[in-house]
């Protein structure tokens, strides 16, 4: 019984070693989920919903910053780190841990209302000069459905080139084309919603290596955020 009592002690121990204090969280440019500021602080809607989920699961956090396609394969290999904002979808399922909800949104094909461009369909936009951010998950469904793009690496070069005719479609979540357009001045009337291609969620995804303590601890965070209302009120605070 002693022997044990003491290897059960043991066991508890280590596993309470192996629990991270901090996390690695890897993040990229995409307002208003995430902006940069002059001085290089971040804010915007994942930045504040993370960073009251891990107080909440009593985690740290550091914020290496490396590019984006390449912070996605370490979050692959690394245990205790993991990406902000990222898009849930089929390619990516199995790939990482998907620990928190931070919004809802759609990908969609936004058009200069005065070209004649028309899209009924994804296939419609085969043909026309489409700009998408670089490592975006609207990048890999178009690439998935053999359509051709140019990447850009912000929102705000994407907005413009299609503002000022250079592009046909911007290919892009809703949320991040309509505070992008209000944020640059561009008229409301001036660009529009042509077509919601699909419905995404965009998470805080982890590695799989993570525990499964880890994940459930930053899991009941994000869940107690949303009960409280006070993830509504984070998304509120940059769309109004």
């Amino acid at each position: 019984m002693k022997l044990g009592w003491v290897m059960g002690g043991l066991w508890s121990m280590a596993t309470l070693a192996a629990e991270p204090s901090t996390l690695s969280i890897y993040s990229v440019e995409y307002p208003p989920l995430v902006l940069k500021g002059e001085s290089g602080k971040l804010s915007g809607i994942a930045v504040e919903a993370v960073a009251q989920a891990l107080q909440l699961a009593g985690l740290g956090v550091r914020m290496p910053e490396i590019p984006w396609k390449r912070a996605q394969m370490q979050v692959q290999q690394d245990a205790d780190s993991c990406l902000m904002p990222f898009t849930r979808s089929p390619e990516r399922e199995k790939m990482y841990r998907w620990v928190g909800l931070v919004m809802e949104s759609n990908q969609s094909l936004f058009i200069n209302s005065h070209h004649p461009v028309v899209l009924n369909s994804l296939d419609d936009a085969k043909g026309k000069r489409i700009v998408v951010l670089l490592g975006s998950s609207m990048a890999d469904y178009l690439k998935k459905n053999n359509i051709a793009y140019s990447v850009r690496p912000t929102p705000e070069e994407a907005e413009r080139e299609l503002a000022a005719g250079v592009a046909d479609v911007w290919a892009v979540h809703d949320v991040v084309a309509n505070y992008t357009i209000k944020q640059v001045g561009t008229p409301a009337d001036h660009i529009r919603e042509a077509l919601q291609v699909q419905p995404t969620s965009i998470y805080m995804a982890c590695s799989l290596k993570m525990s499964d303590a880890t994940a459930l601890k930053l899991n009941r965070a994000f869940q107690q955020l949303r009960e409280s209302g006070k993830l509504e009120k984070i998304v509120a605070k940059y769309m109004k």
